[in-house]
């Protein structure tokens, strides 16, 4: 295994542990206490992936999620959240802000391991040749990751991007739940049927008129509709 990965843990020694797990299987590993610390490093050379714990002094994980997930800088950054067991809600909102998986602690090596490769190759994956997506005044702009509705430009976190992405490449076409959460969060990650309806309702909300094109086939799946 390969990668810089950027950890963010208050905890001094859960930080020492998982540094020491990570540089163990052959990533590159830096490290903040905090939230804010994390920002003042991820001004320079951006790292593979963040992990970090949801529970941080200050500035929570999952507001450091939203804060990353807002800049067309730290947009993409693959993200993975730690989060203590029974604490459902903080799980939930920081996969509506845009984290590509959470791990709950405390976690098994061997799955920690698993999660930040699997997160990895879905990042390392070729980009679609296409440059640019659009239904009517619905526009995607797939190199600068830039959406716009009539004109108006939208920011969606990174989990309803990936949605609208693909919903527009397989417009038209009947997606079932399933293969949805293989394609955008990966056959690694168990997500449930309320986390992905969740996901839908907020695309459809940041669309305006063009969320009523995305229909729910009840018992069957999700559908964009380009007729």
């Amino acid at each position: 295994m390969s990668g810089r990965i950027f950890l963010v843990e208050d905890d001094s020694e859960m930080r020492r542990v998982t540094r020491l797990l990570l540089e163990r299987a052959g990533y590159k590993v830096a490290e903040a206490g905090s939230a804010e610390e994390a920002l003042g490093e991820l001004t320079g050379t951006l790292p593979d992936l963040l992990l970090s714990d949801i529970e941080l002094p200050g500035m929570s994980g999952v507001k450091l999620c939203e804060v990353l997930r807002a800049s067309p800088r730290t947009a993409g950054l693959p993200l993975i959240l730690l989060t203590v067991r029974r604490a459902d809600m903080d799980k939930v909102r920081g996969l509506r802000t845009g984290a590509d998986d959470y791990i709950t602690k405390p976690f098994v090596p061997q799955e920690l391991l698993a999660r930040v490769e699997s997160v990895l190759r879905r990042a390392n994956r070729s980009p679609a040749p296409l440059d640019c997506l659009q239904y009517e005044g619905l526009k995607v702009d797939l190199k600068r990751r830039e959406v716009t509705a009539d004109g108006r430009p939208l920011t969606l976190p990174r989990k309803e991007y990936e949605l609208l992405v693909y919903f527009l490449k397989h417009a038209g076409q009947l997606l079932r739940r399933d293969r949805i959460v293989d394609t955008v969060w990966g056959d690694e990650v168990v997500i449930s049927d309320n986390t992905l309806s969740v996901h839908i309702k907020h695309l459809r909300a940041a669309l305006g008129r063009y969320g009523k094109q995305l229909q729910t086939l009840v018992g069957e799946g999700y559908r964009f509709d380009d007729a």
